[in-house]
């Protein structure tokens, strides 16, 4: 089914919206959260809850296009049951995020909001002048949380090399953020 036909029922409020979601994008959903989480019950709890906000948040919202809507969303949760299990534990993060700490500004401020919307911004500018091959590599590592061996095989490198070439890759993010004026 299209997507949408999927969204057009669930402005229908039709319960099949879920079935067919979940038909169409539950396997990549599952694989984000399980990256995310590592844990199988913890994944099936975020998909649950993922599930849920889609269904509250369309209509009014029309997603376009619904994996990235969907994904973000099931990313969220899965970053949200992160810091929730991690709370109060002496432990670092387990997120592959913890690898990009040194070369982004840290959150806070009264022009918070702001800020992030900039970065945003400042990192697709960013992406945009990588190559395919490091943007997949970049975006699939620390976005979706995919492991370094799973990318590395899809992209036909060893992990090593791609290691190597993300943690250059974050050097330049670090580089090309204060040339743009951002404070790490």
């Amino acid at each position: 089914m299209d997507d949408e036909r999927i969204i057009q029922l669930f402005f229908a409020r039709d319960e099949l919206a879920l079935s067919a979601l979940k038909e169409k994008y539950g396997g990549i959903c599952r694989r984000i959260a399980l990256n995310i989480t590592r844990s199988l019950p913890d994944a099936e709890e975020v998909l649950s809850d993922a599930y849920l906000g889609v269904w509250r948040s369309i209509p009014p919202n029309r997603p376009d296009p619904l994996l990235s809507y969907v994904a973000k969303i099931v990313r969220n949760l899965a970053c949200k049951k992160i810091r929730y299990i991690d709370a109060g534990k002496r432990k670092g993060n387990a997120l592959p995020l913890s690898e990009l700490e040194e070369c982004l500004p840290s959150a806070g401020g009264t022009e918070a909001e702001f800020a992030a919307k900039e970065l945003v911004r400042l990192l697709n500018a960013f992406l945009d002048g990588l190559d395919r091959e490091t943007r997949i590599a970049f975006v699939r590592r620390y976005y979706y949380c995919d492991p370094v061996k799973d990318i590395a095989s899809a992209l036909h490198m060893r992990a090593h090399t791609l290691t190597v070439r993300l943690s250059r890759t974050r050097e330049k993010l670090a580089q090309f953020l204060q040339k743009e004026g951002i404070t790490i």
